[in-house]
Parts: C-alpha cells; structure tokens; sequence
C-alpha cells in the first residue's frame, strides 16, 4: 500500500452458547452494525457476533476491522470485574493472540469494539449481565465475546489507550458526550492501518503486529432537527508511547482518505460525501 502518512500528518497539524430466542434475533440485531454497507473481508475471517461485526486478520493477528452500534440501553454494562474482567479466547477464529503474550510487552490489550458497549438487554427479556445472582445468560456472552483476544490490539497505553489519550478520548465522546447525554445514536468502524514503513512486532514470537495507525468513522442517526453526521477519525500509532496533550477534532479527515489507506469502502449503501473533511461537522 502507498504510504500517505507524510500527507495526512500535515493535514493533522492543522485540521457460551445462545437460547433459541436470541439465535433467532440474530440477523435482526447484527444487521443492525451496517446499515450503510460493510467494507470487503474474506469470509473465513468474518464473524457477526450480537454486540458487533469482526473482521480478523490471522496473519497480523489482531481485528482488520470492526463494526459496533452504540446506544444508550448498550452503555448499561456489568462493572469490569471478576469474570466480566478477563480477556478470553474467540472459539471461532485461529491464531488470535493469547492474553499472556502481551505481557512485558510494552503495549497496552486495546480493545476495538469497546467494552463499555457490550451492555443492554439485547434480546428483549427484560434482564441484562451482572454481577448478581440473576444476571442473563444471553447477555453475559455478548460482554465475553467483547473481551474475545481476537477484539485486541496492540496500543499504546500512554497517550493512546489510557486515560487522557487520543483512542480513549474519542471513545469517552462517543459514549458518554453524545451518546449518553445527548442521547444520540451511533454506527462505528474502528480498524487497524498498516504502511510501507518497518513494523513493530510484540509476544514471545514476534508475530503481534503493532498497527502504525488506527481509525474511527462514526456515523449520528438524523435526530430532531439535526441531520445524519459523519466524523473520522484517523489517529498515528507510530510514535514513542508517552504522554501528550491531544484534542481529538484535530485528527478529522475525510472518509475518502481512510478509504485511501485501507483499500475499504466503507459506504456501499449509502450517498455520504466521502471526499468531505468531516472537521466541518464538528459542533454539530
């Protein structure tokens, strides 16, 4: 692939198993990732779960990309402890990396489909995962498939995936800025970006590739008097892992750029003005 980072680093500087009820609503409910269309993928290597849409690549090891809807009934997740808090083995897919090798690695299990989406009461029984006694089956294997090994990357924990960072940042956004308290509705694509240039390679066998980038395209339903909006974000992964001071609006670029770099269309289905910085939806 071309590398277009020199270009697009100047734009930046300015710019269990299921109950047949919900084996049943399946369809339903993972259709519900890709109203617009889903980009290209091998089919060995798609899985449409409940909480998202994946994309794996076994040779990298980590999501090619991944499709999730966000709503405020899917921010109700467990707390992130106990058995809600371990990373898991995907029982669908082949050599997904193993959670212990991260360890001493430097970087950070990033999640793709966040955690904090995995709630709800998604199959409409009126019970959702918990901690207690009567948490819901069904939905407690939507929170584990989320914390499945083949929903991880290799971040940066400081200025990236921690606290504070750029990834962490557009995901507060997202969920509790409009989401939650604007009480928005979102369709995500969050992927992993690769160029020409030497990649960074962690675990035991060298064989995690550390992506040189990743990117977030959010799509806001039409709400009252606002229209559908379009946001894309393309963040850089190839730097130290430190601190810094980061404002997410500047790391908007247009669909066509992200398009550029991965190869994917994103938009089969959909009239988006592609070629549009979406920085000029900011605020709105």
């Amino acid at each position: 692939m071309r590398n277009l980072f020199p270009i697009i680093g100047s734009c930046l500087l300015f710019a269990g198993g299921i109950t047949p009820t919900l084996a049943n609503s399946l369809p339903e409910i993972t259709n519900k990732h890709a109203p617009y269309g889903q980009p290209t993928c091998k089919p060995k290597n798609l899985k449409k779960r409940i909480a998202y849409t994946i994309c794996f690549d076994s040779k990298k090891r980590i999501p090619k990309w991944v499709m999730y809807h966000v709503t405020s009934e899917y921010l109700k997740t467990p707390k992130r402890k106990s058995r809600f808090k371990r990373f898991r083995d995907d029982p669908h897919f082949n050599n997904e990396a193993k959670d212990k090798e991260y360890t001493n690695s430097g970087y950070a299990r990033g999640h793709l489909v966040p955690f904090k989406v995995s709630g709800g009461d998604r199959d409409g029984d009126k019970s959702v995962a918990s901690l207690g006694n009567n948490s819901d089956p069904d939905d407690e294997k939507t929170v584990f498939e989320v914390n499945y090994m083949s929903n991880i990357a290799p971040q940066c924990h400081k200025g990236f995936n921690g606290g504070g960072g750029s990834w962490w940042k557009v995901e507060r956004w997202i969920q509790s800025a409009m989401v939650k308290k604007k009480d928005e509705e979102a369709y995500v694509i969050a992927g992993t970006i690769f160029h020409d240039g030497k990649v960074k390679k962690i675990g035991p066998k060298k064989d995690i590739y550390v992506p040189h980038a990743f990117y977030k395209i959010v799509v806001f339903k039409a709400k009252d008097n606002k229209p559908r909006r379009v946001f894309a974000f393309l963040f850089p992964h190839d730097f130290p892992c430190k601190k810094r001071k980061v404002k997410i609006e500047n790391f908007l670029v247009s669909v066509d750029i992200i398009e550029a770099l991965t190869g994917l269309d994103f938009f089969s289905e959909a009239n988006f003005d592609e070629a549009k910085n979406t920085t000029t939806n900011w605020g709105k």
